[in-house]
């Protein structure tokens, strides 16, 4: 109990890997005003960009999951959660890569992010924010990328030998997104071993780690402008890619990995010309030096027995979901599309075969090679390009409605205002009233002020 509770708790890594494909990078909602009768936020100052783009990508090492799909989903809207998939019991996940692009964002800070986390966890899909996580953010912009060593904590379900990171987080200030690089976050670890302490219940006929990758391990997430066919535009482009060398298993099972995974959207603005590509990962299967399958996109299952047919290990790739709307807000319109998919699930005692309603789909599942991706994109493109900023203040969400026609000018701290004419006109009345006092004859004193002046 000790060591489980010296695992830092993250809520980012869990929260964008199994997050719905179409939602927005989370950003700071826009404040609108306490009086309802105060102006909007002011108009920026210079030149502004004209390129409108979002997305996102994100890539997680590993993410073990105890009581996969055995709780429901809680929302705060009556009945969605019955819609939604149900969530894990428990879920630890290791290494995360995520580069997040948001042109609309209301704070600046938030225009471009990229992390790498070093560990997460939740408890039916509850989690709260990782200690560790290298950061770095634009605007400004940041010439160079942030690199170093992530903090690894001791803990039963997962080690570690060394893990780094590397963001980047890039802004121009005339063009905004269009610089490249864009967003880049990477993660890499050098040895993990995952369910290092299987409680005694487990009957794994082994005394080892259920998992254990000893070469480098790779992830990588990148957002980037690229170039639109046919128009001097800009498309959206999100990738998350994976390395890895080979994955040992518990019982002598080895799986040589032939050819990693890449899943990328580039949202161009218009659904035709929208793409989602994957390259499914070529994993070959062998026990004790005895091949016994290749994973791939046509055959994306295996089932392994460990211990007669009682202990069945699962392999499954690809899990591809896709997404895809078109939407309209922030003044354009535009098409957006998204989807997530895992280079290796391995899954413990799947209960697919007992019939039985309400149960998880097996007892643990770990998952290497986490991805997803999300890409928005104006109609036409992203244009590179510069304007002055509007003569009148752009509507915000949340702020109150325009003035009607007819209504009393704003105040102004200038010569317009209307308590400066004010002031002058009193000033002017006072001078007059000094003149015209400093201008009638003198009067000579009473008798009776001059008689109290004598001496007795």
């Amino acid at each position: 109990m000790r060591r489980s509770l010296s695992v830092p708790l993250a809520g980012l890594l869990l929260a964008l890997v199994a997050a719905p494909a179409l939602a927005q990078p989370p950003t700071t909602p826009v404040p609108g005003p306490r009086d309802p009768n105060q102006p909007p936020a002011s108009a920026p100052n210079g030149p502004q960009p004209l390129a409108h783009a979002v997305g996102d990508a994100g890539t997680g090492l590993s993410v073990i999951r105890l009581g996969p799909q055995g709780v429901p989903t809680n929302t705060i809207l009556p009945g969605l959660g019955e819609q939604l998939p149900k969530q894990s019991v428990t879920e630890f996940g290791v290494g995360l890569a995520s580069a997040q692009v948001n042109t609309e964002a209301f704070l600046s800070t938030e225009r471009v992010v990229t992390q790498a986390n070093p560990f997460g966890f939740a408890v039916a899909g509850r989690s709260p924010q990782s200690p560790g996580t290298l950061v770095q953010t634009a605007i400004p912009d940041n010439p160079q990328p942030t690199n170093g060593g992530l903090p690894i904590p001791e803990t039963p379900l997962a080690k570690l030998k060394l893990l780094n990171g590397s963001v980047h987080a890039r802004w121009d200030e005339k063009l905004g997104p269009c610089i490249s690089p864009l967003a880049t976050a990477r993660t890499s670890l050098a040895g993990l071993e995952v369910l290092s302490a299987l409680p005694a219940e487990v009957p794994l006929p082994v005394k080892t780690s259920l998992i254990s990758i000893p070469d480098t391990f790779e992830a990588s997430s990148v957002v980037k402008l690229v170039d639109l066919p046919g128009s001097k535009n800009k498309a959206v482009e999100s990738t998350s890619t994976m390395r890895a060398v080979s994955v040992e298993l518990a019982g002598g099972i080895k799986i040589d990995v032939a050819s990693p995974p890449t899943l990328k959207a580039m949202a161009t603005g218009d659904e035709k010309t929208s793409t989602i590509t994957y390259t499914a990962p070529v994993l070959k299967v062998s026990q004790n030096g005895k091949e016994l399958g290749t994973l791939d996109a046509a055959h994306p299952t295996l089932d392994i027995p460990l211990l007669l047919d009682l202990v069945v290990i699962k392999l499954q790739i690809a899990g591809l979901s896709e997404k895809k709307a078109a939407f309209t807000g922030n003044g354009f319109s535009g098409f957006q599309l998204g989807a997530t998919a895992r280079m290796l699930d391995v899954q413990v005692l799947p209960t697919d075969k007992l019939k039985l309603p309400n149960l998880p789909t097996a007892l643990a599942q770990i998952s290497l090679g986490e991805q997803i991706v999300r890409a928005a994109a104006p109609q036409g493109g992203v244009i590179c390009g510069t304007s002055q900023p509007p003569t009148t203040v752009p509507q915000q969400p949340g702020a109150p409605a325009a003035p009607p026609r007819g209504a009393p000018p704003l105040a102004y701290t200038n010569a317009a205002y209307q308590s400066i004419p004010l002031f002058w006109t009193g000033t002017a009345l006072l001078l007059a009233g000094v003149v015209i006092f400093a201008a009638l004859p003198a009067r000579a004193p009473s008798s009776r002020a001059q008689g109290s002046t004598r001496s007795p």
